[in-house]
């Protein structure tokens, strides 16, 4: 899997890159069975029926959504380089979700059936594997913290790691819409809004068009944990 980078986002590190073939041995070579290149706002291509695959992000960035009874739509969950979509499926045996592009992303359908019998002989693969169920399992645990600015704080400082996973970073692109943020805290765009421009003015973060530097990261920690600032 070949790096790549669009719209001048570093989402450039995919973690099973260890594990994809190697072009002299062809040894622990993951069973690929596709790659999508997406545009933004380019819909995954996801099976309406039985669940077979799961889908690793090579580099970009996706949302994964389901449209309630009354037409509104819920997201469930952001995607980023290095991470897989789709480990709900296993259990549920089909997709409870559509998946959109937030950026040009690239994505790697790969055989489930495969990738187990792969893990079996491959230890570092398997481990790699569960590593990356624990921290679907732990992501998006702050959407129970109990103010809005809490569950913003956390989204941010969550930000800064998964969008760069081999080093967090402070100054980053955020790649989706103040909607879509607001949509997976449960509060409201302009309540977002409201939230980016009290913490500018308190001079914890500044913003310019989507890209956000955070400039008291320790500052940051606080809010998310709960803890007023004097």
């Amino acid at each position: 899997m070949a790096n790549m980078t669009q719209d001048n986002t570093c989402y450039d590190y995919c973690s099973f890159m260890p594990f994809c073939a190697d072009e002299k041995t062809q040894q622990a070579r993951l069973p690929v069975k596709r790659q999508f290149h997406l545009k933004k706002k380019e819909a995954l291509d996801l099976p309406k029926n039985k669940f077979q695959n799961l889908y690793a992000i090579q580099n970009g960035a996706l949302k994964t959504y389901h449209i309630e009874a009354d037409g509104k739509e819920l997201i469930r969950g952001f995607y980023f380089s290095g991470e897989i979509l789709g480990y709900e499926a296993i259990y549920a045996g089909q997709y409870c979700f559509s998946a959109i592009a937030l950026t040009d992303t690239i994505v790697c359908e790969i055989s489930y059936d495969s990738f187990i019998a792969l893990t079996q002989s491959k230890p570092a693969l398997q481990k790699h594997a569960m590593y990356l169920i624990s921290k679907e399992l732990n992501t998006g645990s702050y959407l129970a913290s109990v103010t809005a600015e809490q569950r913003f704080a956390a989204f941010l400082l969550d930000l800064t790691v998964r969008l760069h996973p081999l080093k967090p970073q402070i100054n980053f692109d955020i790649p989706m819409t103040r909607q879509d943020i607001g949509n997976y805290l449960g509060l409201t765009p302009e309540t977002i809004s409201r939230m980016m421009t009290r913490l500018q003015k308190k001079n914890i973060i500044t913003i310019h068009h989507k890209k956000i530097q955070i400039t008291q990261l320790e500052a940051l920690k606080k809010i998310a944990s709960g803890i007023e600032l004097t």
